[in-house]
């Protein structure tokens, strides 16, 4: 069996540690949740539900900095248990009106 030894650090957008409220919003239900971490191109949180790989999902949450709230659309694509990784699917939008300073806490 091969075992990868070197890992790429590189993104496409650097994450930012986050610890904040978050509610995630499907067909069916409407979630609280914590954020983990965020970037200009999704969300690592903590959220006690069934979430499956490749639902749709919105996300509601308060700007680390501005302190605005924001929903985007997004689209569940790791799961870990409890852990989720959301990929924003409005991220040009998002990304267009707020800067990765602004992300930063």
């Amino acid at each position: 069996m091969l075992f990868r030894t070197n890992y790429s650090a590189e993104r496409r957008w650097p994450r930012q540690w986050w610890n904040s409220s978050v509610e995630v919003f499907t067909t069916s239900a409407h979630v609280k949740a914590l954020g983990i971490n965020i970037s200009l191109g999704g969300m690592g949180l903590f959220a006690v539900a069934n979430l499956h790989v490749g639902s749709p999902v919105e996300i509601e949450f308060e700007s680390p900095v501005s302190g605005k709230r924001h929903r985007l659309s997004g689209i569940v694509r790791h799961r870990a248990l409890y852990l989720y990784g959301v990929e924003f699917l409005t991220k040009t939008q998002f990304a267009q009106t707020r800067s990765s300073a602004e992300l930063k806490v």
